[in-house]
């Protein structure tokens, strides 16, 4: 496994990187629908110097392990270098085995490219192919790919070769893909909730939960609440020790997390809670989205130096604005039904508020909608960046409990 550096990626040359580097992300889903990963698209910003691509991609993987993080994702990442010069400095990188670099056909056209991938897949760097739309890669060199990449429809150039199918924009369309042999997918269609569809019974409770925080109920009623619904109790609890919410000394019961928590903070978990109560087959992709949305937005808020109280309200409107997507209920149904705060409120219905900047943002850096038309924070390049890495590699620590 990737091995964390004995300074802070902060201090090395190549965290210089990530100050001229945007990312974007996109899931990964099986066959069973299970997110199991996730692609970052690396790409310099306009009008920048680009930086060796050594440097983004130890940038990128040292972010992953930083003060914070709940470690290294254990989950397939996939690094995408786009408009950076691939040379002789890659040998240097020496990522863990769930990590692969995806490089574009082309590059086998030129054979003294095709000869650096040869050494650099010697060295230890597993790599995915894109293909090139309409143009069969040279079988010859196949043996170098453990993926390739192509578009929905696409066959696969070898039995050997997992395909990643790519460019999904229906649910049909998903199916098609793994029907024609694909192992997994690159991003989830994005559908409009069904109309007149109905919440679950644990999403209704964990929206009577969060109604209760709102309204600053006792303490005791909530606890009962959660002792009413053992499942939601265990998840509270589970959600309490896991990695990605790592504390001083472990949570052992409901008035202690509670406590612990704060009302404020417990509503963070409760759409954290009300997120997994939704989990179904085909939401987990969403799923998926709407945690990573929410923890980017929390770390987008801690780099603009907003108070604790903003950082956790900004997770749940990352959360909430994907949720149609998780519960299949239209949005504005389930805002105008609770209490929430005016400003979460504002974000997500209308695009206003001191939380729609950040919204926005973070829905850049994953494409799937929602964003609001407004301008986007003054935030840092590389502050950006480590807070969609600190985002996903919070989101693969829950994957188990999801």
């Amino acid at each position: 496994m990737f091995d964390p550096p004995d300074v802070a990626v902060a201090d090395r040359p190549a965290a210089a990187a990530l100050d001229v580097t945007a990312g974007r992300w996109t899931v990964v889903v099986a066959r069973d629908a299970r997110p199991v990963g996730f692609r970052l698209a690396l790409q310099p910003l306009p009008g920048s110097a680009v930086p060796p691509a050594a440097d983004v991609l130890e940038a990128a993987l040292g972010a992953f392990s930083e003060e914070g993080t709940p470690g290294f994702p254990h989950g397939l990442v996939l690094l995408a270098l786009q408009e950076f010069a691939i040379d002789r400095e890659l040998l240097r990188f020496s990522p863990p085995r769930n990590v692969l670099l995806e490089v574009p056909q082309a590059m086998l056209a030129d054979e003294a490219a095709a000869q650096l991938l040869y050494e650099v897949q010697r060295h230890g760097v597993r790599l995915a192919l894109r293909a090139t739309a309409g143009a069969p890669p040279p079988r010859d060199k196949l043996a170098l790919f453990q993926y390739v990449i192509d578009a929905v429809g696409a066959p696969k150039p070898s039995a050997e070769l997992a395909l990643l199918a790519t460019g999904a924009a229906t649910r049909a369309q998903v199916d098609a893909a793994f029907k024609q042999g694909a192992s997994a997918v690159l991003g989830w269609p994005v559908e409009p909730a069904a109309p007149g569809s109905r919440l679950q019974p644990q999403q209704r409770a964990v929206l009577e939960l969060i109604r209760m925080v709102q309204s600053d109920a006792d303490a005791r009623d909530v606890e009962c609440a959660f002792k009413g619904e053992p499942l939601l109790a265990y998840l509270l609890l589970t959600l309490a020790n896991s990695p990605a919410f790592a504390r001083g000394s472990p949570v052992g019961s409901l008035s202690q997390a509670i406590g612990l928590l704060g009302y404020k903070r417990l509503l963070k978990w409760l759409v954290l809670l009300l997120v997994i109560a939704s989990k179904g087959g085909r939401a987990l992709p969403a799923i998926y989205a709407a945690v990573a949305r929410g923890f980017t937005m929390e770390g987008l808020a801690t780099a603009a130096g907003l108070p604790v109280n903003a950082r956790d309200e900004s997770f749940v409107v990352g959360v909430f604005s994907l949720l149609d997507h998780v519960t299949g209920h239209p949005l504005a149904a389930l805002i105008t039904e609770r209490q929430l705060p005016e400003a979460i409120n504002g974000a997500l219905l209308d695009g206003s508020g001191p939380y729609a900047p950040y919204l926005a943002l973070a829905a850049d850096s994953d494409g799937l909608g929602n964003a609001p038309d407004v301008r986007r924070p003054a935030i840092a390049p590389a502050a950006v960046l480590r807070a969609q890495l600190h985002a996903l590699a919070s989101t693969d620590a829950l994957q188990g409990v999801v």
